[in-house]
């Protein structure tokens, strides 16, 4: 399952994660809008959780996926920010 902790009180019933993407590894994506977002991936949690668990940053190798990012020949990254309209099919190619 997959949860979302404030300040080490869970805001929402776990989560399933669904049988397509059990065993694979998971891209941690967040979406937003009109907020300010803190992310902590580790080692240690920011504050008391009601369970042990590892943070993604002290994850043991063998249950993490490293992906290579291969460099561009120009040495020039490309960044793409989607930007969408209301109702106007953002998501539909997102």
């Amino acid at each position: 399952t997959i949860s979302i902790f404030k300040d080490g009180v869970r805001v929402c019933e776990p989560q399933a994660i669904p049988e397509k993407l059990r065993g694979k590894p998971l891209f941690p994506t967040i979406t937003y809008k009109n907020v300010t977002l803190q992310v902590n991936f580790g080692p240690e949690p920011l504050a008391p959780l009601p369970f042990k668990c590892h943070l993604l940053a002290s994850a043991a190798t063998t249950d993490v996926e490293v992906a290579e990012v291969p460099k561009p020949s120009d040495g020039k990254y490309e960044v793409v920010f989607p930007v969408g309209l209301p109702d106007q099919g953002y998501f539909d190619w997102v």
